[in-house]
């Protein structure tokens, strides 16, 4: 099983006023996004798209994107970055597509960086 996602990538250094219809929107361009969810208190987002080739072609052209002055860094989410969020890792089962339940609460503290790298940097 694979400890990145094909179909959910995280998106770090979202500004604290973007709202989550405009990064919706953006994501949009690459692919048709089945979920967004953004956390402006910790400055990320998860974006989940229906095809993993959709997904695909949104990290190589989403990351480095700027949007009310923050520059983004895109990379695939792991199972931490489910767990931060709520959402409950499933893929690699049968329908192999992600679902996810709402936690009540998340901690934070739990969000570590992700580990992927393609060489930007953190503007």
């Amino acid at each position: 099983m694979s400890k990145f996602s094909k179909y959910v990538l995280v998106v770090d250094n979202v500004s604290s006023v973007t709202p989550t219809r405009d990064m919706e929107r953006e994501a949009s361009r690459y692919g048709r996004v089945r979920d967004c969810q953004v956390d402006h208190k910790e400055r990320c987002a998860l974006l989940e798209y229906h095809r993993a080739d959709d997904a695909q072609y949104a990290w190589r052209k989403m990351d480095g994107t700027i949007m009310d002055g923050r520059k983004w860094k895109v990379e695939w989410a792991t199972r931490g970055d489910f767990k931060f969020f709520g959402w409950k890792w499933t893929e690699g089962g049968p329908s192999d597509s992600p679902q996810r339940s709402p936690s009540p609460s998340y901690s934070p503290s739990h969000r570590g960086p992700t580990s992927v790298s393609k060489g930007g940097s953190w503007d």
